[in-house]
């Protein structure tokens, strides 16, 4: 385990906060990590005392990202697997799954957080006493059942429904490994105080699941970047995708069925794809640039005419979409992409419901320059009126607030 960083000089009145997650949030490229990156952020600028725990599930963390979480959090800890299953500790067992007697779910559960890990937190709830314990994921919530952190406001920051995983992942022919039943995810849902859901649909279906839990809606945060319109290139294309199964599929369709229909129209169109997904896709048209993982997205973004999301299904919110939003993009995606944005209001983005559609669409923004412009307006204002960091986080930090106070009430009750 690497050791913290010094303890920064706090009130004795710090909210004290400790997150565990399994996903390294630095350098942010996929969606979990730009969320979990950007609510720590926000957790900073609200003075809020955070210790992060990290345990990764390939045992690796790269040590930019080690100095920059440092620099974000009040004290770090990652724990690498590989490290303590050599020195034997995998062997440790903690009976906190008694409310959830299901094989499947202590695999999946031991896989995520196992009992070795829980023993170490335990260790350091001792000296932290957080006031507030946040799981990412649920696969996380066994944390929220340790006695240590029984007076704790208990979040599951949820991400996604993994009871609904399958039935996307269907829609592509594909099996998803970590799908769960409702009855499943339910229990482990149950363990929180406050549920964090990602988008408005989502919501709802927690208040089903989890019933006797607070279920806050905690989008994500986007502030608007500053953005240069006289970089703009002429017929340039940009994807940046993660590599998940469904970014890999559905950006391998658009090369294969969309971007041909794409080129007929328009002959001198180039398309770059950026991020982890160009490991995962081929393609031998010229016309197409596999360009991989770039840091800084801004001058892609001010370069590309129009930004398209080729991810035809999916659960949660479509973080890209966002991001392109805010980037004042021209953005042509499937109707998935707008889930959790179409219930804010009416979403500025060109919407396909079919191949040809698509490439229309795409074919059609790269020709209208004023059609382009309407569209650049309207996102950029769409966004900075739906998605402030003030906006998206007051329901968590009015759950915050509230805990503390009637923390502080109880105390004073026993203390007459």
């Amino acid at each position: 385990m690497r050791q913290p960083k010094a303890a920064q000089t706090t009130s004795a009145e710090a909210i004290r906060i400790l997150m565990v997650t399994h996903v390294i949030p630095f350098p942010p490229a996929a969606g979990n990590e730009i969320r979990i990156l950007n609510m720590l952020n926000w957790m900073r600028r609200q003075r809020y005392q955070v210790t992060l725990i990290i345990c990764p599930l390939d045992g690796n963390i790269p040590d930019d990202a080690t100095t920059a979480l440092r620099d974000l959090v009040h004290e770090l800890h990652v724990f690498d697997r590989h490290s303590v299953q050599a020195h034997g500790l995998h062997s440790v067992t903690i009976p906190l799954d008694s409310d959830c007697c299901d094989d499947r779910l202590s695999t999946i559960q031991d896989n995520f957080c196992p009992g070795w890990l829980i023993t170490e937190i335990g260790r350091l709830t001792e000296a932290i006493t957080p006031h507030i314990v946040v799981a990412q994921y649920v696969f996380m919530s066994r944390i929220l059942r340790m006695p240590e952190h029984a007076r704790c406001l208990k979040v599951i920051d949820t991400h996604d429904l993994f009871c609904r995983k399958q039935h996307t992942a269907e829609q592509y022919g594909m099996k998803y490994g970590l799908s769960l039943s409702d009855e499943q995810e339910s229990r482990l849902l149950q363990r929180a105080d406050v549920l964090l859901a990602i988008q408005a649909t989502e919501q709802a279906e927690l208040h089903k699941l989890a019933p006797s839990s607070q279920i806050l809606l905690v989008g994500f945060d986007q502030e608007l970047p500053t953005v240069d319109r006289t970089r703009q290139k002429n017929d340039l294309v940009l994807i940046v995708a993660s590599s998940n199964e469904f970014n890999v599929r559905g950006t391998q369709d658009f090369l294969d069925l969309t971007w041909p229909l794409v080129r007929e129209a328009r002959p001198d169109a180039k398309l770059r794809i950026l991020g982890r997904v160009c490991g995962r896709v081929r393609s031998t048209d010229p016309s197409v640039e596999l360009v991989g993982y770039v840091e800084d997205l801004q001058n892609e973004y001010d370069e590309a005419t129009v930004v398209v999301n080729p991810c035809r299904v999916g659960t949660g919110l479509k973080i890209k979409t966002v991001e392109a939003l805010a980037r004042g993009k021209a953005h042509v995606a499937w109707p998935s992409s707008i889930d959790g944005l179409r219930e804010i209001g009416d979403v500025p983005v060109a919407i396909a419901r079919n191949i040809v559609d698509f490439a229309d669409s795409v074919a059609r923004l790269l020709d209208e320059a004023r059609e382009r412009d309407i569209l650049e307006t309207s996102s950029r204002r769409f966004i900075a009126e739906n998605f402030g960091p003030e906006k998206v986080y007051s329901g968590l930090a009015a759950a915050i607030e509230e805990h503390l106070e009637s923390s502080t009430e109880s105390r004073s009750i026993v203390g007459t």
